[in-house]
């Protein structure tokens, strides 16, 4: 479940559909698989839940298609991590379903002539196939930047600064993409997509039990740690006498912390340190997010603590309040008896309104590209048909507030790529130092240690 991390969350953009259940639309921007503590999907991975242009009738100023009327080379060769054969039979299932690359590539070449080649491999196989064409001088023009393959792409200098070819001051694209993929001051990646992770609540719960939503508080912008607290401990309860909490205000994955840095204004690994990689678990913002979560686990209890999956069914049972979920399927991925709605998460002491978390990937031009130009052009139509198709869904499905609710927190999500070793080693001795009582400042300081020594694994520091 850990090693996969994003693999079906980070399709993010690859795949998405609209499908009807029982007469009713829903959002199934989303597919079933794996999926890591703290980033992946309680049932199903998000996917496409964020454009900055969702639902708009129109492009805003400065965002308008500045698309080429043709190319000198129309030629492309692409790595992605579907294969033509899946993407196939996704349409044969779903013949309205959208992927970036492959939906693209047809008009791209009907716009522009030429032949985009996609050479498609499994998710964790894209590093491997781009690492091995570069070495080898192989074409390979465009490729995927995501969460597991940097920072070797950038540290590696297997990519190339991605602003020779594309205005970084152009609003269409992410920031926080951009700035998820710099290393060493140089943007290796862009991005117009994004799925921020938001607090999926029991509406039918909160009104049987006469307490404020989480919606509410925001609204009246007073939605932070202490109001979560507050609501979540209203929540939370021994219902049968044992002595023992048996419903809870909130419940996710054992990464949840990961959440709560970035709601405080930070993420977990920091590529800016003048040490080359290092974490930001030793920070002052750090210490709040990690002394909140521990006392919320073992102390006010409000916190059910993870034992795998288990908050999935206890949520659709009505024995636990909140959960986390990404983008729109906080809406529609929990089918049970209950009314659901969504929030953003509460903002941290150290934290600004939006501060969240949330899954994003890219396009990577890599250094042995023949036609960057070609691949850059290739990159913004993928983002421009992207949020077409999404104008088409979302309002309908949920009305222009919360779409431009979700498009704001898309744009604010603080995200680092985890690809080095010792990630997951070190996720672990922060979870079991929040729930076994170990001192915030003692697991910290041994998960910084475990970070540095994974970068040095990873890029020989």
């Amino acid at each position: 479940m850990k090693k996969k991390l994003l693999a079906t969350l980070m399709a993010l953009t690859c795949t998405v559909s609209l499908a009807a259940c029982g007469g009713t639309p829903v959002d199934n921007s989303s597919t079933p698989g794996d999926s890591a503590p703290g980033t992946g999907s309680a049932t199903e991975e998000s996917s496409a839940e964020g454009s900055r242009q969702e639902g708009e009738g129109q492009e805003e100023p400065g965002k308008a298609s500045v698309l080429p009327d043709s190319l000198e080379n129309p030629n492309l060769v692409i790595v992605w991590d579907t294969t033509e054969e899946a993407w196939n039979t996704t349409l044969q299932e779903d013949p309205d379903a959208f992927n970036l690359v492959w939906s693209t590539k047809a008009a791209f070449e009907e716009k522009y002539g030429g032949t985009v080649t996609v050479i498609g491999v499994g998710w964790g196989e894209q590093q491997e196939q781009v690492i091995s064409m570069v070495n080898a001088g192989e074409v390979c023009d465009l490729a995927q930047a995501h969460d597991q393959n940097f920072p070797t792409y950038g540290a590696k200098h297997v990519m190339q600064d991605i602003s020779q070819y594309i205005d970084l001051e152009d609003d269409f694209w992410y920031e926080s993409t951009t700035k998820a993929f710099t290393f060493g001051g140089v943007p290796y990646a862009v991005g117009a997509d994004a799925a921020p992770v938001v607090i999926s609540y029991n509406k039918t719960l909160f009104d049987q039990a006469g307490v404020k939503t989480p919606m509410k508080y925001f609204e009246e912008g007073n939605w932070n740690w202490d109001t979560f607290r507050e609501v979540a401990l209203s929540m939370t309860g021994d219902t049968d006498g044992d002595g023992i909490n048996d419903i809870y205000g909130f419940g996710w994955w054992d990464g949840f912390y990961v959440q709560m840095l970035n709601t405080n204004g930070i993420v977990g690994i920091d590529y800016t340190s003048d040490s080359g990689v290092a974490s930001n678990y030793t920070t002052p913002q750090a210490a709040e997010a990690f002394t909140f979560l521990q006392d919320g686990y073992i102390k006010d209890k409000f916190i059910m603590i993870p034992d795998g999956d288990k908050f999935i069914s206890d949520f659709k049972s009505g024995k636990l309040a909140m959960t986390c979920e990404y983008g729109f399927a906080a809406i529609t991925a929990y089918e049970c008896d209950y009314k659901i709605e969504w929030a953003p998460l509460p903002t941290g002491p150290s934290g600004q309104t939006y501060d969240c978390g949330g899954a994003l990937t890219g396009f990577s031009i890599p250094v042995t590209s023949a036609n960057p130009e070609g691949a850059a052009v290739f990159a913004r139509m993928a983002y421009e048909m992207l949020h077409e198709w999404q104008n088409s869904t979302r309002i309908a499905l949920y009305g222009q507030e919360q779409v431009d609710l979700m498009n704001t927190l898309s744009e604010h999500i603080n995200f680092a790529p985890i690809g080095i070793e010792k990630y997951w080693d070190a996720n672990w001795t922060i979870f079991s130092g929040l729930t076994d009582g170990t001192p915030v400042s003692t697991f910290a300081t041994n998960a910084d240690e475990q970070i540095k020594e994974g970068a040095t694994i990873t890029l020989g520091e």
